[in-house]
């Protein structure tokens, strides 16, 4: 860990649904054919940057984008998110779905070189973690209670297994190839895996995450890794464990618990509810205030949400956070 003499700060979500001038992109392009071309895609994510001083800008695509070139059909629903076609039930689902799938992602790449030509600071790449991915293409859209996911575990596992080893080399090689295009951090967003219970999470999907993490390492990545799970508190120290650099927690967790369950010994990020960046006002705030006194200037800490920010916030509650998170002066990553 490297000291500074402020909090750094960016946000998940942070070049989005809340922004007039993404709405207004909305109007005549589909998700889809933004993150698929690479000038408006670097435009999208450079848009925090020139508005609110965030310290680090993210590639505008979706967790899914790698699936589409792995065969599997799916559209981005608005206030949904994706939607698989044929969700995945047998071994046969599984064989079919691609590999290699980085040669046909080369717009990724390209939007990455122009992005990190727009912005003055640095660019993180990222994947869906292997789980999340997998409750996509199982479940075939979000869900609550993970049925179809936690029935195909514990019923198939050696479905479960094939399916985890084939998204495994899909997300190593799709963050390898944002990696060679400049990436300076990478960040896996397995958002669901803070659902399972601890034991199915080591058995079930941590070997994975540590395959994907050990491979990248292996391969020559030297840029900071990042986990992203949306509650992963009480499994901080395993998602540690996994070779990642940074552990990023949700809104449910205190910081300063998870990082002491991780003994203080990789990086924190986190982790503000989006709901009160949301209110903005005095609670948010309170609850800003609150986290930064919670890890008292602990070298290690990247100011962000515990999940991505809301549709529905004020552009001017991002910018007031910004602001009062960049003036809190101290030691930090």
């Amino acid at each position: 860990m490297q000291k500074t003499d402020y909090t750094p700060i960016w946000l998940m979500r942070q070049a989005g649904r809340y922004m007039p001038e993404y709405r207004k992109l909305r109007e005549r392009h589909s998700i889809m054919e933004i993150y698929k071309t690479p000038e408006l895609s670097a435009q999208v994510a450079a848009l925090p940057v020139e508005q609110f001083g965030v310290d680090a800008a993210i590639l505008f695509a979706d967790l899914m984008t790698p699936m589409e070139p792995a065969g599997v059909e799916f559209e981005l629903v608005e206030n949904v998110g994706p939607v698989v076609r044929d969700p995945i039930a047998n071994a046969g689902d599984v064989a079919r779905i691609r590999e290699s799938v980085s040669g046909e992602l080369g717009f990724v790449a390209e939007a990455m070189d122009v992005l990190k030509g727009k912005v003055g600071v640095p660019v993180i790449g990222f994947a869906g973690g292997p789980f999340t991915i997998a409750c996509y293409l199982i479940e075939g859209r979000r869900s609550e209670g993970l049925e179809g996911t936690r029935r195909l575990m514990r019923e198939k596992p050696e479905v479960w297994d094939a399916l985890m080893r084939k998204l495994s080399i899909i997300v190593t090689d799709y963050m390898m190839m944002q990696a060679g295009a400049g990436a300076d951090a990478l960040q896996l967003f397995d958002t669901w895996s803070g659902m399972l219970g601890r034991e199915s999470y080591r058995r079930q999907v941590m070997p994975y995450t540590r395959g994907i993490f050990e491979e990248l390492k292996r391969r020559g990545v030297k840029v900071p890794l990042i986990h992203f799970s949306l509650d992963s508190g009480a499994m901080a120290g395993d998602i540690a464990s996994t070779g990642c650099d940074v552990v990023s927690v949700g809104s449910m967790n205190d910081i300063n618990s998870a990082w002491s369950g991780m003994g203080f010994r990789k990086a924190i990020q986190g982790n503000l509810d989006p709901a009160i960046l949301e209110k903005g006002g005095q609670r948010m705030r309170t609850a800003a205030k609150r986290i930064l006194d919670s890890v008292n200037g602990r070298p290690g800490h990247i100011f962000n949400l515990g999940h991505g920010i809301l549709p529905g916030t004020k552009p001017e509650n991002v910018r007031e956070l910004v602001e009062l998170v960049n003036s809190n002066h101290r030691d930090c990553i």
